[in-house]
């Protein structure tokens, strides 16, 4: 049991951090989309790029898990919904590696280059029926509310800069990106969500 002293030091603690892994990972998250789309690094640059992003956003979302527990408003479905995140990334970096690897160094061609290229988005699919099935899982009508309306702003913010990066691409402003680039925009509109109900409070 933690008592009153120990439990406001933890939620001090775990809500700094966080903040700061949330802030870091949407930082890096940014930059990093700048550097691939300017500098077009090599596979191996790429591959610790996408690791280093992964890894803070495991940090950030262990940071809340325990935040939630100190302040005992971890419910099980959210609870649920976090782990599964967290190995839902850890799958997606590995496919990630996986497809480069055999595209790299084997000649796929054919059907199984389909399904060597599916691989990656298995990760995001399952991030995908997680949010689904956290939503239908949640019984605690305020905590879905707040996490409903953290989509709907991850979603106005991926529709806004695919939108305006879209006409701007169409006039060759600037570089072409793949499709699965709104995916990240939107995770990193659920960041900028989530700030901005944190400093609501």
């Amino acid at each position: 049991m933690i008592n009153g002293n120990e439990g406001e030091k933890q939620t001090a603690v775990w809500g700094g951090r966080l903040k700061l892994f949330g802030m870091a990972s949407i930082l890096c998250l940014a930059l990093s989309m700048v550097f691939v789309l300017t500098q077009s690094p090599p596979d191996w640059q790429r591959g610790l790029i996408a690791v280093v992003n992964v890894i803070l956003l495991l940090a950030a979302g262990w940071s809340m898990m325990r935040l939630m527990e100190v302040k005992r408003a971890a419910t099980t479905a959210s609870s649920r919904y976090l782990k599964r995140m967290m190995l839902v990334m850890v799958i997606y970096v590995a496919g990630v590696f996986f497809a480069e690897f055999l595209f790299d160094h084997y000649a796929v061609t054919g059907i199984l280059a389909f399904v060597v290229a599916l691989v990656p988005a298995l990760g995001v699919l399952g991030f995908i029926g997680a949010i689904g099935r956290y939503l239908l899982e949640e019984q605690d009508e305020y905590i879905r509310m707040r996490e409903t309306q953290k989509f709907l702003i991850a979603t106005g913010f991926m529709m806004v800069i695919i939108t305006v990066y879209g006409f701007f691409e169409q006039y060759d402003l600037v570089p072409h990106i793949p499709f699965y680039f709104a995916f990240v925009v939107w995770c990193a509109g659920l960041g900028v969500a989530s700030l901005f109900q944190w400093r609501r409070g």
